[in-house]
């Protein structure tokens, strides 16, 4: 795995509360760990040390970059609204979270009932 690519994602706060995986040097992230989210862009390698960030979906290309951290940047800035710490299990619960709304989520990322 690209060292650089790693620590630039590990930089970043809002990917670093996220699941991350690799596979085939491909740098994914999920907003739950018991399944994939398959809603949040991931960073694939290049030829000559480049990037290609697309997704959710393979077909749609955020863009390319030449630096990790310019790679970072094209995740966030295609990471879904409100998008926030991982949950711990598959996308029902991550549905079910998304249906919260708003102001019934307290600072630890509880949500009251």
């Amino acid at each position: 795995m690209d060292v650089r690519l790693v620590e630039a994602a590990h930089a970043e706060p809002l990917l670093r509360q996220l699941y991350p995986s690799s596979s085939h040097q491909n740098l994914h992230f999920s907003r739950c760990s018991g399944e994939w989210s398959w809603d949040v862009p991931f960073i694939m390698h290049l030829p000559g040390r480049r990037y290609l960030v697309a997704g959710p979906s393979r077909s749609q290309i955020v863009g390319e970059a030449d630096t990790a951290e310019e790679a970072v940047a094209l995740v966030v800035g295609g990471l879904p609204p409100g998008c926030g710490p991982a949950v711990v299990g598959g996308r029902e619960e991550l549905d079910r979270l998304d249906t919260v709304p708003a102001d019934q989520v307290v600072e630890d990322g509880e949500r009251r009932s």
